[in-house]
């Protein structure tokens, strides 16, 4: 199976456990889930590693390296009001790991985490599990992402 199907197969997997726990209509869930589970909280502490330095501590897109580049970082914390009060799951996780959109789209501004976050899963674990580990750092940034959302009006 071609690597593009593989990382559909687990998007679709990933996009079912996110309607049937994190939609709009779970809101309460979702505070209690940030309160409970790590999902959020290590996500949390990878946008402070990795994100933070362009899109600000806060996720707004006021980064103190945002002064240095061509295009303002997005805010963020505007994914619902900007997408009509749905989360665009699959789009955000698509820019984050941006393997595929470089093949698409050329060169982009934003480093391609996929490759990233492979390579550093290749050195402490075996090449046939490093994808599903790429795709949990992944997730639990876009937890965190979710978290941290303004409400749609």
């Amino acid at each position: 199976m071609s690597i593009l199907k593989r990382i559909l197969k687990s998007l679709v997997a990933l996009i079912v456990l996110f309607i049937a726990f994190i939609s709009p209509s779970h809101a309460d869930e979702v505070s209690k889930l940030t309160e409970t589970d790590d999902l959020v909280i290590e996500g949390q502490k990878e946008f402070q590693e990795r994100c933070a330095i362009c899109h600000g501590e806060e996720g707004k897109g006021d980064g103190p390296y945002s002064f240095a580049l061509v295009f303002k970082p997005a805010d963020l914390t505007k994914l619902l009001i900007e997408n009509d009060g749905d989360f665009p799951f699959l789009e955000t996780y698509l820019i984050i790991d941006g393997r595929d959109m470089i093949k698409y789209h050329g060169t982009r501004l934003m480093p391609i985490w996929g490759n990233r976050y492979s390579q550093e899963t290749w050195s402490s674990v075996s090449p046939e599990y490093a994808s599903t580990l790429v795709r949990g750092r992944i997730f639990e940034l876009l937890m965190y992402l979710y978290s941290i959302q303004e409400p749609a009006l």
